[in-house]
């Protein structure tokens, strides 16, 4: 049996797929409340309705270690794709609580109910930083400045939890994807800036990062779980691009015009500080953060040489990665 924490993010919801694809039983943590209904969409877009009825769907809660402990049990594997994604100050102690709290439970609780392993998602934001034009890798030392943000300092501090797991006898790994493109809720991660992009933009950034495809970072875990080295972490990345390719990708997909106006430091400053007043009188979480913003600018690359010499997978192109998401947002807005 797989135990799949996060089970509506992106990185869940394709997980759910690539296990039940593989024909074994598979579990699914849910919060009470928590839209399911975004699994059934995603396996729809796969042509894989027929797979969701092998999903056991148990109610739980990383904070609630009783509820993870009935959720555990039977359980000899477990992905832990759960977290809170936030750039919002006012999210850090919640995102804390999640990141770092919860995956402490789940460290635990699989400690205790003898799990074989686990599998738990972390990101690129606990990776070490490195010069502009050089690829940033697994061995990178961490640095916790002002410029580290709460969400990635949640991560890094998630993955000590796991460490510490490890030396308590918790077989292990963890995964590090970057930007993750997949179907899945529109609110969510890299969904928000493809609704955007939708939507219609006139600016890009001159940043850059790398992508990922959500298909490729669920192959990936699943491969792992067998045959990762416990305690090591695996870059999970597809390609190093510029956002402003990026930008061009969605919007020919969507058949919109490209961005042409550069978004400068100063505009994009002025946004966020307007963006923060706007939230709070509005009680309503920024759109724009200055964490986002710098991270718009920043220019950055990561290396997926440890995990191809260990699996030998090749990761779909961005622009493989685009078509398919562009292809589940024009579905969901023609239904």
């Amino acid at each position: 049996m797989d135990l799949i924490t996060g089970a509506t993010g992106i990185v869940g919801t394709h997980l759910l797929l690539e296990r039940a694809r593989s024909g074994g039983p598979v579990r699914a943590l849910f919060r009470r409340g928590s839209d399911r209904s975004i699994v059934q969409q995603v396996f729809d877009h796969y042509d894989a309705s027929e797979l969701v009825p092998r999903i056991e769907w148990v109610e739980g809660d990383l904070l609630d270690v009783s509820s993870l402990t009935d959720a555990i049990q039977g359980v000899a594997h477990v992905y832990h794709t759960a977290a809170l994604v936030s750039f919002d100050p006012r999210m850090a102690k919640a995102m804390y609580a999640a990141n770092v709290q919860g995956t402490a439970n789940l460290v635990n609780v699989a400690l205790e109910c003898g799990v074989k392993r686990l599998c738990h998602v972390s990101s690129t934001a606990a990776i070490g930083r490195a010069t502009v034009g050089v690829d940033r890798t697994e061995d990178l030392p961490w640095i916790d400045d002002k410029n580290t943000s709460d969400y990635a300092r949640s991560k890094y501090m998630a993955e000590l939890e796991v460490q510490r797991g490890i030396l308590e006898g918790l077989d292990a790994v963890m995964v590090n994807p970057c930007v993750i493109i997949g179907p899945g809720a529109g609110t969510r991660s890299s969904m928000a800036l493809v609704d955007r992009v939708q939507r219609g933009t006139r600016f890009f950034t001159t940043g850059s990062n790398a992508f990922v495809d959500a298909r490729d970072v669920a192959k990936c875990m699943s491969l792992l779980m067998e045959r990762g080295i416990s305690g090591e972490r695996y870059l999970l990345v597809g390609e190093n691009a510029d956002y402003r390719r990026l930008f061009d990708l969605l919007c020919d997909g969507f058949g919109s015009p490209r961005p042409t106006r550069e978004a400068k430091s100063w505009m994009l400053g002025l946004a966020w500080r307007l963006e923060a007043v706007r939230s709070r009188l509005m009680g309503r979480s920024p759109l724009v953060t200055r964490a986002t913003v710098e991270s718009s600018m920043n220019r950055r690359g990561y290396s997926n040489a440890k995990v191809t010499a260990l699996l030998g997978h090749h990761f779909i192109s961005l622009e493989g990665s685009v078509a398919n998401v562009v292809s589940f947002a024009k579905r969901r807005v023609s239904r």
